[in-house]
């Protein structure tokens, strides 16, 4: 596949400049925190009822919308909230490892098509990479905890594993929620849900996948032994 240079540039100034925002918000909590997801709130509702008022369905897609968006932000509040920070780190890297690489890894290596007529550019290999990268992401935090935080006597391979698939489940989870937002943006005939962020479009561009992933995350830690 071809690179566009000047694209792939926007959106790595853009990342650039978000992710150490994001992440200082996370980190501050409290009043940040509430102030960029309040933000975001408001943007992803804009932006999701901008592109589904031209749908020909308008309700079942709009009732779609408000249940995607309350399940994901509500998700990332109790993550936020409720584990120690370092989980709500590990999530956001896990995710952002995931479209990272399957950006990528399918632009440089991906032939076979994942959903031709819904992301034309992703691609089977994409997918994979994401789950290895996400999953890759995991086993580090794991082996920091064991290591750094914990003794070397807490070490497991099993452990290290579930940590493997708790990332690669994520990466599954962003993933079909990228493909989500795509269905959707086809049916409205866009290409974009916006254009707030160069190179990426708009918000819910950039973070479709992680408002799935949320909630799923969420239960796999809650109701499943992986070791967070």
């Amino acid at each position: 596949m071809g690179w566009n240079l000047k694209a792939l540039q926007e959106r790595v100034i853009s990342a650039a400049i978000l992710i150490p925002v994001v992440l200082l918000a996370v980190a501050w909590g409290g009043g940040p925190f509430y102030l960029m997801i309040g933000a975001f709130v408001l943007i992803s509702i804009y932006e999701w009822v901008s592109m589904v008022r031209r749908v020909e369905h308008f309700v079942p897609y709009m009732a779609l919308g408000l249940v995607y968006l309350a399940l994901g932000f509500g998700a990332c509040v109790f993550i936020r909230e409720q584990f120690p920070l370092r989980v709500g780190v590990l999530f956001l890297v896990m995710v952002w490892s995931a479209d990272i690489a399957a950006y990528f890894v399918g632009k440089t290596f991906g032939k076979a098509k994942l959903a031709p007529q819904i992301s034309p550019n992703k691609t089977w290999v994409g997918l994979g990479g994401a789950c290895d990268f996400a999953g890759g992401a995991a086993m580090l935090y794991y082996l920091a905890q064991v290591f750094y935080f914990a003794s070397e006597s807490d070490f497991s391979w099993l452990g290290l594993i579930m940590m493997y698939l708790l990332g690669a489940l994520i990466a599954l989870a962003g993933q079909a929620g990228d493909l989500m937002v795509s269905f959707v943006k086809r049916r409205a005939g866009l290409k974009d849900t916006g254009a707030l962020i160069p190179g990426h479009g708009g918000l819910l561009d950039r973070i479709d996948s992680m408002l799935l992933a949320a909630p799923v995350f969420l239960v796999l830690v809650l109701f499943f032994p992986f070791d967070v």
